[in-house]
């Protein structure tokens, strides 16, 4: 248990180490971390490792998440929803568009533990639930 919580206040001070000061996640830096990890004994550094990767990942979704649209193409609704999500958190949030045909029409976006949806297909699910 006393290792656990070691090897957790390493890792959260390497991912402290590992941001740039907008508060992102530099590659660069996680690579240094992961070069100097590895001259440590397997034993000591896997828990570390362990930890560090969960809270660089879950770093990295609090500015970037995925866009699922009907249409891909249509990049001003895109770029509008970005701008309103970066707006409402505070800081700009990258956004990777993909194409989802089963939504019929609509969206449906995840930014970290966030979902967010409108659709059609979401919409007639809610009334086919309430109908039965």
């Amino acid at each position: 248990m006393l290792k656990e919580a070691k090897s957790s206040k390493i890792a959260k001070g390497l991912v402290v180490l590992s941001l740039n000061e907008e508060g992102r996640v530099e590659p660069e830096k996680v690579n240094h971390i992961l070069t100097e990890l590895k001259k440590e004994p397997a034993r000591r550094a896997l828990p570390i490792l362990r930890k560090f990767l969960t809270l660089i990942k879950r770093q990295i979704n609090t500015y970037e998440g995925s866009l699922e649209k009907f249409d891909s193409n249509a990049d001003s609704s895109s770029n509008l929803i970005s701008d309103k999500i970066s707006l409402a958190r505070g800081k700009k949030i990258n956004l990777l568009i993909q194409e989802n045909q089963p939504l019929i029409a609509g969206f449906r976006m995840r930014i970290g533990d966030d979902v967010y949806e409108d659709s059609i297909a979401s919409r007639i699910a809610r009334l086919k639930k309430s109908l039965t």
